[in-house]
């Protein structure tokens, strides 16, 4: 076979060698006869039927993920159980089999087709991500219709190249599980879309929007994929493969010799890098790789997990692991973020899903026992390293005086039984617009801010219509950049370590922006340390400035993006 050249979209970084494996797509057997009156019940039994297995399947897939997929990634199997128990949902699809005398196959299609059809004119970027979910749901439930067998997914193996016709959450937690060499997609693969983010988590190099139908005649061929360039090469020349082979060998090698000591700018400003953790995958990378910290430590892993709240004793035990094992290196605790999930109630399948629960702090206030319990175990955990604790979703700084109220009164009782106590230091993730509004205030509370840019971007963006159409949307929002500008100016000015985490401070266009606003600390999952650190190195600081100043006076996202692609090709 001759050598092909097949260009995409990278959403990941990488390169990986393998022989292509084509995940086979499922054959949606839909039923488009009118059903007879007599068999009106058996069709709504069949549905009943394909609703519980599908159900069971999805709860199965989650329990076989549990240690391997970070909390927010698990959040994807939330949503389709939500779905599959939404009793508003099941009736929906009833009354058009019995109303309209659709066959089971049929009204399953019509119905989520419906609420597809409604996500995709939605102006929420959070909202119309779940398309491929609920895609991915449809063919689940009419393929338990007629107890199809599964795709050949399950033979795949960690010397493949995956292609697919479309990526979904859980193809993406499977791929994930499978450790695969790279992914390739046709649709689904956006850059912040739920599979993609998995798969960029879990270190796959993934290429999208590239013909499924043109690759699904080169099976098993061996392929490279490369993130760089944005390719993939099918039936490489030999001496191309070399090549590959002895640029993977040399980063392998010399991984840790290029990631020794701190990461500074060509130009010597230096910048930290952190990680964030969930789970025990997240943390065992990072414990092997050269970061300052580790810049969030997600608890909700313990909330989800367990039928009740961890006790005390397992939390300290957790926490001060961690401590130990960073040796002295800052450890920075979130507190946990349950309740008000936005996945059942942005869908809108269920009116009373729409009465939105706390979030972040709040909730955390409002259920103030198992709140103790984790501030206790959190301040007993500082004796054994450099612990800090930070409170997700702030909106006032009266949520935050509150806090340090009851840390105040758990640090004095903790004395009075003669237990060692170190100061701890308290921070607060700026995430909302409230608390952006509310920034003097609570810099004057806290020792340090955290921006937590997936949900302040949806917040800022949501009804500003200073911000771009959805489909243009990203952290390069002009409107976003500006607001993260003012926090950092803002804790800067009075001498506050500032940090910026999530997925912004993964993206390579992003970071240098974020580097020349000043942002003393970057907080990133650890697979993408290492990429971050090495880019960090490439550029100046005094460069990312100037390149920081005039993007964020520009007027649309396109301007952005001009400026940015000007400086590439400048040669950085």
């Amino acid at each position: 076979m001759s050598r092909k050249t097949f260009i995409g979209k990278s959403i990941s970084t990488g390169t990986g060698m393998g022989n292509l494996f084509v995940i086979q797509d499922y054959e949606l057997n839909i039923n488009n006869d009118i059903v007879e009156l007599s068999q009106i019940e058996n069709e709504i039994t069949a549905l009943e039927v394909a609703v519980c297995k599908t159900f069971i399947e999805i709860h199965d897939l989650k329990d076989g993920f549990k240690g391997i997929l970070s909390e927010e990634e698990n959040r994807i199997f939330e949503f389709y159980k939500e779905v599959l128990d939404d009793r508003t949902f099941f009736e929906e699809m009833r009354n058009t089999i019995k109303e309209k005398r659709y066959s089971a196959t049929k009204a399953i299609y019509t119905c989520i087709q419906k609420y597809i059809d409604d996500l995709t004119q939605s102006n929420d970027e959070y909202i119309k991500l779940r398309i491929y979910d609920l895609n991915d749901i449809r063919k689940r439930l009419i393929k338990n219709m007629y107890d199809e067998c599964e795709t050949n997914i399950g033979k795949i193996n960690s010397n493949h190249i995956a292609v697919v016709k479309e990526l979904t959450p859980i193809i993406a937690a499977t791929l994930s599980k499978k450790n695969v060499k790279g992914v390739v997609a046709q649709e689904g693969a956006g850059y912040y879309s739920h599979g993609s983010i998995i798969l960029r988590s879990s270190g796959i190099p993934t290429i999208g929007d590239i013909s499924f139908e043109k690759l699904a005649n080169e099976e098993d061929s061996f392929s490279i994929i490369d993130c760089t360039s944005n390719i993939l090469v099918v039936e490489p020349e030999e001496l191309e493969v070399l090549n590959y082979k002895s640029t993977i060998n040399y980063h392998i090698n010399n991984k840790e010799i290029e990631n020794r000591g701190p990461v500074s700018t060509k130009d010597g400003h230096a910048v930290g890098i952190h990680a964030n953790i969930s789970n025990v995958r997240d943390f065992s990378i990072a414990k092997t790789i050269n970061i300052d910290g580790i810049g969030l430590v997600r608890t909700e892993a313990l909330f989800i997990n367990y039928k009740k709240i961890p006790d005390e004793k397992r939390q300290f035990l957790i926490y001060s692991k961690i401590a130990k094992d960073m040796a002295g290196k800052p450890v920075v605790i979130r507190t946990a973020d349950v309740g008000g999930d936005k996945v059942p109630e942005s869908l809108g399948i269920n009116s009373e899903s729409l009465k939105r629960s706390s979030r972040g702090i709040k909730r955390s206030l409002e259920q103030k026992s198992e709140f103790m319990i984790q501030l206790k175990s959190i301040i007993r955990a500082a004796e054994f390293g450099d612990v800090r604790v930070s409170f997700p979703m702030v909106s006032n700084v009266q949520e935050i005086r509150e806090v340090k109220d009851i840390i105040n009164k758990l640090t004095e009782d903790l004395i009075l039984n003669n237990k060692e106590v170190k100061k701890i230091k308290i921070g607060a993730l700026i995430e909302t617009a409230s608390a952006v509004e509310q920034l003097d205030e609570i810099l004057k509370e806290v020792d340090f801010i955290s921006i937590g840019t997936n949900d302040l971007l949806h917040q800022i963006c949501n009804y500003n219509r200073k911000c771009s159409p959805l489909e243009k949307r990203t952290y390069l929002e002009p409107e976003l950049l500006r607001k993260i500008k003012y926090c950092i100016d803002r804790a800067i000015h009075i001498n506050k370590k500032v940090s910026v985490c999530g997925e912004m401070a993964a993206d390579l266009e992003a970071a240098v922006i974020l580097i020349g606003m000043g942002v003393h600390e970057l907080s990133l999952n650890p697979v993408s340390c290492s990429n971050i650190s090495k880019f960090i190195r490439s550029i100046n600081f005094n460069e990312a400035k100037k390149l920081a100043k005039d993007v964020i006076e520009c007027s649309s996202i396109e301007g952005v993006k001009d400026i940015l692609a000007h400086w590439m090709c400048s040669g950085m």
